[in-house]
């Protein structure tokens, strides 16, 4: 499958644990030893050694990174989660937006699955076979000669043998039993966190009802240009005090992916779903606000937040007469009473601009608008900032002093219970290509008080839904779902 169109509609959280003796698993997970030998390709002499440490729940994984940092993988809360070395906060960061990230590294680097070879610079060039290994991401099947062999599989790409899986056996050289049944697809998750494993191979393995005793695998990168070897070999004389790798702390302090670049942001969304700024506003809510600002006169200020309520309930309906969204209803009765005022004047040719495909005048309008405060000023900033979008690089050159990212950001400040907010401004980092603080925006946004079917941020579940298709070993299955 080609990954050229997906390109483009792409851009559409104080724990410690034991660092001592370990306690006894419980029943329902395993803590195992990974005895790994690294070599040169084409000599079994290892050149270095070294020892992973990894303990496998039912739905969880949790290991330390060769740089110190804890790592825990929930596959039922779609969460991985991070403690850096000598640090107590933990980043979560949503497993979509893992999957994301190697989609965005693998279209960009192979121009949509079009080029068969990766150029490095001074590192050299490499057959694409190497990016799909290390992105986990492919965008056509076939490239591999799978095998099946006493003891498990082999790989081949060109007729050299680039991975195989062993179970145990007769003439296996595994030293402790393959993993079982019970944890087998937790050991498959965690697997391409720590070694670049071909999606045509994860596929193979998780065909399997167990993961092997032991497994090889070759590895050419800008960092092993010559091509590297390693051996993975479970440890059957793994010794009885391992460092402490339990599942993630109750008590843990999460912070959200992206917390560096949104701290206001996350605050006021947090506020608001913890219920301290006050219960979500109504359609009844907007209705006495706008209602309120016409009866002062400021018939532009009404309008807003009569846009502003579509930021919260989606686009009137078509019959509004009649139903509860009253600013809908009565939204003709203010265009005839705001007719004769330059303000709301103005703002509506805003959006006739904004309706004839003229972000331009659309921006000139909206930004006289943002300087308001509540959800006015958040309905302003939000106009202007996706006409700014819409405008594109132009617009952005042009207006230098407006930035949209800035503008959403104070948007959702203003009122962090719009789920368009969360929307317009995550597809800003998508664009950006940081996809980990986008996805925090997003799962904050689905935790809204209030149905978010009917407004934009309903399309993040297409979006996941593609890359669960086409990433799918960086979105494992719960182990409740057969395997595949």
């Amino acid at each position: 499958m080609r990954l050229i169109a997906f390109a483009a509609c792409l851009l559409l959280t104080s724990p410690a644990w034991a660092q001592g003796e370990a306690a006894s698993a419980p029943a329902d997970e395993i803590q195992t030893l990974w005895r790994v030998d690294v070599s040169s390709v084409g000599s079994s002499a290892a050149r270095e050694g070294r020892s992973r440490s990894v303990r496998y729940g039912e739905d969880w994984a949790s290991w330390v990174t060769e740089q110190g940092a804890q790592m825990w993988l929930d596959i039922g809360q779609r969460a991985l989660y991070a403690q850096p070395a000598d640090q107590t906060d933990i980043m979560q960061t949503s497993l979509y937006a893992e999957a994301r990230r190697h989609l965005d590294i693998y279209v960009a680097l192979s121009e949509g699955g079009r080029r068969d070879v990766i150029s490095f610079g001074n590192a050299g060039t490499f057959d694409r076979v190497w990016l799909e290994a290390a992105t986990g991401v492919a965008s056509q099947s076939g490239a591999l000669a799978l095998t099946d062999t006493p003891t498990g599989f082999v790989a081949q790409y060109n007729n050299q043998l680039v991975f195989s899986a062993d179970y145990g056996g007769e003439g296996s050289r595994c030293e402790a039993d393959s993993i079982d049944n019970a944890h087998a697809a937790s050991a498959l998750a965690w697997l391409p966190y720590v070694a670049p494993i071909h999606p045509e191979i994860m596929a193979r393995l998780s065909q399997s009802s167990r993961f092997p005793c032991a497994f090889s695998f070759i590895v050419y990168s800008p960092d092993s240009p010559a091509g590297r070897m390693e051996r993975w070999t479970r440890d059957v004389d793994a010794p009885e005090v391992l460092p402490g790798l339990p599942p993630l702390p109750e008590n843990a302090t999460l912070i959200p992916a992206g917390a560096d670049r949104l701290n206001q942001v996350l605050e006021a969304a947090q506020s608001a779903l913890s219920g301290a700024r006050g219960s979500a506003p109504t359609p009844v809510d907007f209705f006495d606000e706008s209602q309120s600002l016409q009866e002062d006169g400021d018939y532009a200020g009404a309008l807003l937040v009569q846009i502003q309520e579509t930021h919260h309930f989606g686009p009137c309906p078509e019959a509004s007469i009649g139903s509860d969204r009253l600013t809908c209803a009565y939204a003709s009765a203010l265009a005839l009473q705001g007719a004769e005022d330059e303000d709301f004047r103005t703002l509506s040719a805003g959006l006739e601009a904004l309706a004839e495909n003229d972000p331009a005048a659309a921006v000139e309008r909206f930004a006289l608008f943002i300087d308001r405060d509540g959800h006015a000023g958040a309905a302003a900033r939000l106009l202007t900032a996706n006409a700014l979008i819409s405008w594109g690089r132009v617009g952005l050159q042009a207006h230098p002093e407006l930035d949209p990212a800035q503008l959403l950001a104070q948007a959702l400040v203003l009122d962090p219970f719009a789920p368009d907010a969360y929307w317009h401004l995550g597809q800003r980092y998508l664009a950006a290509g940081a996809p980990a603080p986008a996805w925090s925006l997003f799962d904050l946004g689905r935790e809204l008080p209030r149905p978010i079917e009917d407004t934009p941020l309903a399309q993040v579940d297409v979006l996941e839904a593609r890359m669960t298709e086409l990433a799918p070993f960086w979105l494992p299955s719960a182990p409740s779902m057969p395997v595949q």
